[in-house]
């Protein structure tokens, strides 16, 4: 019914299928893609950014194509092992492909909000608080993960996506995880 609604809505399909697929249906995820390719309708690319030093820096998923990649990347492999330390455990539930649980977790880690906070911690100062936007929503994983990466590193970050402003500090978020 919804692709009824507005056939040419990119967003309905996308909708659908991740309803497919999570709960498994990827028979029907593969089908709902192509109908979205035959029409030719765009889905628009989660992208984040964060501002350091006056010079916006903007990251997709799995971004490698900024200047300081590697050291990024480094980053965020520690900041992994630190928050699994303090208790997160990344929920694969949302990554919506059918592959196998380890490398969800590596597709979790380079979302692309974990990939701005990442470097946020690389490139601002203490005691300045971290600032990334989001052009779509954070994804669940992503909020917890920065709530313990706020604990881990002792930092203030500040992400604010399509909905609303999480401010997150000592583990917390100001949206008391309304998410």
């Amino acid at each position: 019914m919804i692709l009824e609604q507005d056939p040419y809505d990119p967003a309905a399909y996308i909708l659908l299928s991740n309803l497919y697929a999570s709960s498994g249906q990827w028979d029907n995820v593969a089908i709902i893609r192509k109908n979205l390719k035959e029409r030719n309708l765009i889905k628009e690319a989660g992208c984040s950014w964060i501002e350091v030093e006056n010079m916006v820096h903007k990251f997709h998923v799995g971004d490698t194509s900024h200047p300081l990649a590697q050291d990024i990347y480094y980053e965020l492999n520690q900041l992994a092992s630190k928050i699994k330390e303090l208790g997160y455990v990344p929920d694969t539930d949302f990554v919506l492909h059918d592959v196998e649980n380890e490398l969800k977790e590596q597709y979790l880690f380079q979302h692309s909000e974990k990939i701005a906070v990442a470097f946020g911690l690389i490139g601002v100062s203490q005691p300045k608080p971290i600032r990334v936007f989001k052009n779509l929503r954070v994804c669940g994983d992503c909020h917890t993960a920065i709530k313990f990466i706020s604990m881990a590193r002792g930092r203030e970050i500040v992400v604010r996506d399509s909905n609303r402003f999480h401010h997150f500090k000592n583990g917390t978020c100001s949206c008391n995880d309304y998410w």
